[in-house]
């Protein structure tokens, strides 16, 4: 059996997306979730996309960057 192309398939899906904005897991969300708050990545279309610590949801995670005057959007962001 074929593994899956992860990295093609994302790029199939995000691929000339536009982002709209970055927001946050609300408190009533994270309370839900029993996460921190997470960085949320918005696209124009309203899709959106955010880091989790594991494939299993186990908690939010932070987006690393190649930004120098951003290098890390951290978890618990306001």
């Amino acid at each position: 059996m074929a593994m899956r192309d992860w990295s093609g398939d994302a790029t199939k899906i995000f691929k000339g997306k536009i982002v709209s904005h970055i927001e946050y897991l609300t408190d009533k969300e994270c309370e839900e979730m029993d996460w921190s708050r997470a960085p949320i990545i918005v696209f124009t279309d309203k899709t959106w996309i955010m880091a989790g610590r594991d494939d299993e949801g186990n908690d939010a995670g932070a987006f690393f960057t190649s930004e120098g005057e951003m290098p890390t959007i951290p978890v618990n962001g306001r």
